[in-house]
C-alpha cells in the first residue's frame, strides 16, 4: 500500500471516529433533555443557531414555555408557547431515547 492508500486509509478512520464522536454526543444530549426538564424550575428544551451571533432557544420557567432570541450579548422574549405544543415533543424525546438505551447491543 502506498503513500496515498495509507492517507485515504487515515482520513476514513479520522471520519469514522469523528462519526462516533457526534453520536455520543448527540445521545448524551438527548439523555440530558430527557432528564432535566422534569426535575429543574429552568431548563433549555431546545436551542437553534439561525445566523452567526444569532440563536433560538425554547426555554421552560415553571410550567410556562418561552421562546427566546438571544444574540451579540441579548436575549429577547419572542413568544410564550403553549404547553400543549411542547410536552407531546418532550415525551416523544423521552419515548426515543428510552427505546434507544433499551435496544440490545450488536
Amino acid at each position: 500500500m502506498g503513500f496515498i492508500g495509507q492517507y485515504i486509509l487515515a482520513l476514513l478512520v479520522v471520519g469514522l471516529m469523528l462519526f462516533g464522536l457526534y453520536s455520543v454526543v448527540r445521545a448524551l444530549g438527548r439523555g440530558r433533555l430527557v432528564s432535566s426538564t422534569d426535575r429543574r424550575l429552568i431548563t433549555v428544551v431546545e436551542s437553534t443557531f439561525l445566523a452567526q451571533n444569532t440563536t433560538l432557544h425554547v426555554v421552560k420557567a415553571g410550567e410556562r414555555y418561552y421562546m427566546l432570541g438571544g444574540g451579540s450579548g441579548h436575549v429577547n422574549t419572542l413568544a410564550e408557547i403553549p404547553a400543549e405544543q411542547v410536552e407531546p415533543w418532550l415525551r416523544e424525546q423521552r419515548n426515543l431515547f428510552l427505546k434507544q438505551l433499551r435496544k440490545p447491543q450488536s
